[in-house]
């Protein structure tokens, strides 16, 4: 294996597997030629048309870039249907109905934006094409599906990145086809022969299309299922579906001006998408399921918890325990509350302003995407190898900042957040390359692991006090996560985790949170 591709005396490789079965592979300056023979295949081809005599390419030249400009409004139009469509879905609480059925998302998302891309090119040909043959507007819209391809291979290739193959394919072949099939189909218009050919040569371009567009759904669908409640899981989807509706549908959309009449195929995808639509918003499809062949469960985070807070002058200000619910969808807890009652939003947790992180013990600092959590008050926690954390020094620095130095002792996995006041910065500290990076929020998160015997984690950090503030110059708080051992489950954890049905994998641990104000 290569530790840098770059450093192999070819250079950078384009490399792609074809559907599973092999890898291809070339140098990339051999990619770079092919491309801009591609390139030039088409501007030569396209030039031929464009730079005809004027009184035969004026037409020609127009309805080019209106198409064009046709081809654009079609497909942004679609993007925002699709886009309605989701809004509206997750406005009701139907979101990711297609989470276990993903047949519903295409023919929800998928035959919205291909009825509205039909409907676009219609009105075009009725309203705006009177008067041309639909043997011209078939190769005029050829020609612009061919165009914007093209562009997309000159931009990749220009930005020297090696995914520009792709747009070569899409290239490529349609070209080598429509050379094929341009006499036949100049002579007897699209007949059969012309038609099968023509899918002939989109064959190879459209199956790893395809491949490539089924590999996306297959990373993307298990993410929207645990990408927060503040993403909308349909609008991305929409947003994908509707982007691999315009590709796949480029080069047929020729197809749309030679047909005599769209509007069997307008209806027909109309009422799928309506179905869909209201069967979905009826809640019949659930998006979750516990099949084992095919498992589709919602993740949820049981943190059964005690919080301490302590103020200036060190002493305790608040202390509290319950067990902080987090999940990791959309639909938040809605599809749980009626197997556990008791969740609901009546114990949704409330942000600690004044706190890092909103006071919570986030084992990874997602706060930002999961805003939605609940908070069930439970009995305290006390672990039997608790969490110790202790200033050890403090000390003012000859470049007018203060060093506080801190000590750790705990499980295997701690976390720590530190928050700024007004008036102070944190300037550096002892941890990665010694410069404090901020987590979204403009608090800092630390993730600290060890193995089983460890010794005490001794760490410090420098704030820079620009203006000395009543309230302190810094918060700082740590979390104890315990995995394994006794330490790890409670009682009433056990217990509500027992009553998660069986689509859902909950992950259940003990911890504890202190913070201290300096």
């Amino acid at each position: 294996m290569l530790a840098a591709a770059s450093e192999y005396q070819h250079g950078n490789m384009v490399f792609f597997d074809v559907l599973g079965l092999f890898v291809i592979a070339y140098p990339y300056r051999v990619g770079l030629i092919i491309n801009y023979m591609v390139i030039t295949a088409v501007a030569l081809y396209l030039g031929r048309k464009l730079l005809q005599p004027k009184h035969k390419s004026a037409t020609y030249t127009k309805d080019f870039f209106c198409g064009l400009g046709i081809t654009l409004i079609s497909w942004f139009t679609s993007l925002v249907t699709v886009l309605i469509i989701a809004v509206f879905i997750s406005l009701i609480g139907q979101s990711l109905s297609w989470y276990n059925h993903f047949y519903v998302s295409v023919c929800l998302y998928g035959t919205a934006a291909v009825t509205k891309i039909i409907f676009i090119h219609t009105l075009a040909k009725r309203f705006y094409y009177v008067n041309a043959s639909d043997q011209y507007l078939g190769e005029v819209f050829f020609d612009v599906s061919l165009f914007v391809h093209c562009g997309f291979l000159t931009v990749l290739t220009y930005q020297g990145l090696c995914s520009a193959f792709i747009s070569a394919i899409w290239v490529v072949f349609p070209l080598l086809t429509k050379l094929c099939v341009h006499k036949d189909f100049k002579r007897h218009g699209a007949g059969g022969k012309f038609i099968a050919f023509y899918l002939l040569g989109m064959f190879i371009p459209y199956l790893y299309a395809l491949y490539l567009i089924w590999a996306v759904f297959e990373m993307f669908t298990p993410i929207l299922g645990r990408s927060g409640s503040e993403i909308p899981p349909d609008v991305v989807l929409a947003s994908i579906l509707a982007g691999c509706t315009m590709t796949l549908s480029s080069y047929f959309i020729n197809f749309i001006y030679l047909a005599k009449s769209t509007k069997r195929t307008m209806l027909t995808l109309t009422l799928v998408c309506t179905i869909t639509f209201l069967l979905v918003c009826s809640g019949t499809f659930f998006p979750y399921s516990s099949n084992p062949a095919s498992p589709k469960p919602k993740r949820v985070f049981l943190q059964h918890m005690t919080r301490t807070f302590h103020d200036l002058e060190g002493n305790v200000v608040k202390r509290d325990s319950g067990i902080w619910i987090n999940a990791f969808d959309y639909t938040g807890m809605s599809h749980v509350t009626p197997h556990i009652p008791e969740i609901n939003d009546t114990i949704r947790a409330h942000c600690e302003e004044n706190a890092p992180l909103c006071g919570f013990p986030w084992y990874l600092p997602v706060h930002f995407l999961i805003r939605k959590n609940w908070y069930l008050p439970a009995p305290e926690v006390s672990p039997r190898d608790p969490a110790h954390f202790r200033l050890v020094s403090k000390e003012q620095t000859p470049w007018d900042s203060i060093k506080l130095t801190f000590e750790a002792t705990g499980p295997s996995h701690m976390s720590f957040y530190v928050r700024t006041h007004k008036g102070s910065t944190l300037s550096q500290w002892s941890l990665g390359n010694g410069t404090p990076v901020t987590s979204k929020g403009g608090d800092y998160f630390v993730f600290y692991s060890h193995g089983l015997q460890a010794s005490a984690w001794q760490f410090w950090i420098e704030v820079q006090v620009l203006e000395e503030q009543p309230e302190g110059m810094v918060t700082v708080a740590i979390a104890a996560h315990y995995f394994s051992g006794e330490d790890k489950r409670s009682s009433q954890l056990d217990a509500l985790k027992e009553k998660f049905p069986d689509w859902t994998f909950p992950s259940a641990w003990v911890c504890t949170y202190n913070l201290f104000v300096f």
